[in-house]
């Protein structure tokens, strides 16, 4: 009786742990496309389902042909499980729903890149998505000059 006793408190304590420990998500700020180098289409950049607000992740600028990674996160209030996609490129997703999206552009111009964070929530309650866009301008390649000492 006393091991059965023991066994119900270490649950609650492990419940009530998981349960306290849960950090409410920082809030985010989006950033701006107002300084970037180029012109976007505002009609590009995703909106959030329940605020209407536009979703601009971040731009990243890249030389045809160049690699290029960016990072970021996503965080549940709920502590639901989340998947997370791209429309574009390769993610992978680690501990803490921190995923790292990369790919190499092969065309000059923009690229506007969705990034989507669906809950997994516990039935009935069903899922929500919301999706971001990261904006990708690729550059032609620049090669540095040549420098070189005394006359040719």
């Amino acid at each position: 009786m006393k091991t059965h006793n023991w066994l119900i408190v270490i649950a609650v304590l492990v419940l009530a742990a998981l349960t306290f420990a849960q950090t409410p998500c920082p809030v985010q700020e989006y950033n701006s496309w107002d300084a970037l180098p180029v012109q976007l289409d505002p009609n590009q950049i995703s909106v959030h389902p329940i605020t209407g607000d536009r979703l601009f992740l971040a731009a990243v600028s890249v030389e045809l042909g160049r690699q290029w990674s960016y990072e970021g996160w996503a965080c549940d209030e709920d502590g639901d499980a989340m998947t997370l996609t791209s429309s574009y490129g390769a993610m992978t997703v680690s501990a803490g729903n921190i995923y790292t999206l990369t790919a190499t552009e092969t065309a000059i111009g923009v690229r506007y890149v969705q990034i989507t964070a669906t809950d997994v929530p516990v039935p009935p309650a069903l899922p929500i998505a919301v999706t971001g866009t990261l904006v990708v301008i690729v550059t032609p390649a620049n090669h540095a000059p040549i420098l070189c000492g005394g006359r040719p």
